[in-house]
């Protein structure tokens, strides 16, 4: 029987134990969709990622799993697995291209850190006559109108008053998972914005088997494509992860004309801990 290697990093941090963790199987070929989801649920980490040949030179396959699903896109493991590729020495340049669910997600890597960028506006869709009852669901007065985006993988926007209000915050699922069908999915971003290019978050997303998650890079690329900035370019430092033990951060680029946002970025760096091998297969 092969045997499977794996590589664990924290990701959006540069420090060992902080940020969020990411299992990293770089050689999955032969693994079906049942067992790839048995091992994520066995690593029990926010995502593991399965990466397999690209379409090209440069270019890789890369599968995301929850413990309670795949996702079609996610941030932090867009950022990690592309720095455990390079600690592999199979991202020789300074870009490659991760095929996602989403389509194919160009990453520029830096030393220890990473870079993924992502075109357009994010989807929005304002969400007014829901704020009540998600204020119920987490615990706080609203800052503001709450609303959902996505650049593919879609997260509920719940702005607080300020660090505090996010730092007391909890997500009641039985308020909470009534609402799920209004939802693209039922995560919650929940955010207060601490200064003029600072946010700090948190991201609660139980049904897909993550209670808390201490850094989300594709909540973050939600967040910067949708909420409201003038045009021109512009940078957003968001923390999160700080009331788990798990600090990071998530530096944010979004490029608006006309109104709108036309692209941004999403980085951070990463620090591999860890590697060992799956003796045994689902």
């Amino acid at each position: 029987m092969p045997m499977f290697s794996y590589v664990l990093c924290d990701v959006f941090t540069d420090r060992p134990y902080g940020g969020n963790p990411l299992a990293v199987l770089p050689e999955a070929m032969g693994l079906s969709d049942a067992q790839m989801q048995a091992i994520a649920k066995e690593f029990n980490l926010s995502e593991t990622t399965f990466v397999t040949p690209g379409s090209a030179p440069g270019c890789f396959n890369v599968r995301i799993f929850t413990p309670g699903g795949e996702l079609p896109f996610a941030g932090h493991p867009t950022v990690g697995t592309a720095l455990v590729l390079r600690h592999l020495g199979r991202a020789a340049g300074a870009e490659i291209v991760l095929e996602l669910g989403v389509g194919p997600v160009r990453v520029v890597l830096g030393e220890g850190e990473a870079t993924f960028f992502r075109d357009g506006p994010a989807e929005i869709e304002m969400l007014p006559d829901l704020a009540e009852a998600i204020a119920g669901a987490v615990g706080s007065e609203l800052a503001g109108v709450p609303w959902q985006a996505s650049y593919g993988t879609g997260f509920v926007m719940i702005p607080l008053r300020d660090r505090a209000a996010v730092a007391a915050s909890r997500l009641r699922r039985d308020l909470w998972e009534p609402m799920a069908p209004r939802f693209w999915r039922p995560m919650a971003f929940v955010f207060a914005v601490t200064g003029a290019e600072t946010v700090h978050a948190r991201m609660y997303a139980p049904t897909m088997g993550v209670g808390e998650d201490p850094a989300t890079g594709s909540a973050a690329a939600a967040f910067a494509g949708s909420i409201p900035r003038p045009d021109g370019t512009h940078r957003i430092d968001i923390t999160q992860g700080v009331e788990m033990g798990r600090p990071s951060l998530i530096r944010a680029t979004v490029t608006r004309q006309a109104g709108v946002a036309t692209g941004i970025s999403i980085g951070g760096g990463a620090v591999v801990v860890g590697e060992g091998r799956l003796l045994r297969l689902p």
